[in-house]
């Protein structure tokens, strides 16, 4: 009986080092399996988007040229990548410049030069997935010196309607006060069209009240506010003295199937 005992004692011991081992084992390729899983890189994943957006020099002088560099992060490569810019004040000028892509998911593009006192509004815009108009957030370069007035106020910038619907005419108005008399009034807007390029422009407002000043937007030849078309703005005002000031950008979004909401 004693050398039965002696026997299974072993045979357990046996067992248990079978078990254990095969369990070791186990863990071992459960891990490197885990090491080795295909891990998707932080620049591919999620939605598309815009990482980074970069201009310099920050203040360029006169005349010099404008490099603006853009990281689009995302799943897909995008098809192109557009810069659409407005210049005003001191010059009236808007144009689109495809950016060329210059490696690790960066593109690049060159604008320039203007004249002392402009100031430069930049988007960079491409398309999803979808071929819907994806932008980014806009940003402004001053050249030279822009002199800024804090003696004018806007108030009350709106548009209507609110969701248009394709080819729908779109009123902007303005409540615009100042201490010294207003010389002009302007809006600057730039329309994003699904799978075409982008289109800017900058026309004068027009009084129709104390301190009120609208303007209609009326469908321009390149996107003819088609839908699924997405419009910035902000309205832009100097005094007699030659001070300025611009507004917060607002946004208009024409219904995807065309229709008003």
């Amino acid at each position: 009986m004693a050398n039965e005992s002696v026997v299974r004692r072993r045979g357990l011991t046996k067992l248990f080092m079978l078990v254990t081992g095969a369990a070791v084992l186990s863990s071992l390729l459960v891990a490197a399996a885990a090491s080795y899983a295909p891990v998707v890189p932080s620049s591919f994943a999620g939605p598309m988007r815009f990482a980074s957006i970069a201009s310099t020099p920050e203040a360029p002088v006169p005349w010099e040229e404008i490099s603006v560099t853009a990281r689009i992060e995302g799943p897909v490569f995008p098809a192109t990548v557009n810069l659409q810019y407005a210049a005003y004040f001191a010059t009236v000028e808007a144009g689109t410049v495809a950016m060329r892509p210059v490696g690790g998911r960066t593109y690049e593009a060159t604008i320039g030069g203007f004249p002392d006192g402009t100031e430069v509004w930049v988007v960079v815009a491409t398309m999803d997935a979808n071929g819907n108009p994806m932008i980014s957030e806009s940003f402004t370069v001053p050249v030279g010196t822009v002199p800024r007035s804090p003696g004018i106020r806007f108030t009350d910038v709106s548009h209507s309607p609110e969701s248009p619907g394709f080819g729908e005419v779109v009123t902007v108005e303005a409540h615009v006060s100042s201490t010294a008399p207003i010389a002009e009034v302007d809006v600057a807007y730039m329309a994003f069209c699904p799978n075409r390029p982008p289109a800017g422009i900058d026309p004068p407002m027009t009084v129709v009240a104390p301190q009120v000043y609208r303007i209609t937007l009326e469908p321009d030849p390149v996107c003819r506010f088609s839908p699924g078309t997405l419009v910035v703005y902000r309205v832009i005002a100097r005094d007699i003295y030659g001070n300025t000031a611009v507004s917060e950008d607002g946004t208009i979004r024409f219904a995807q199937d065309g229709f008003t909401r």
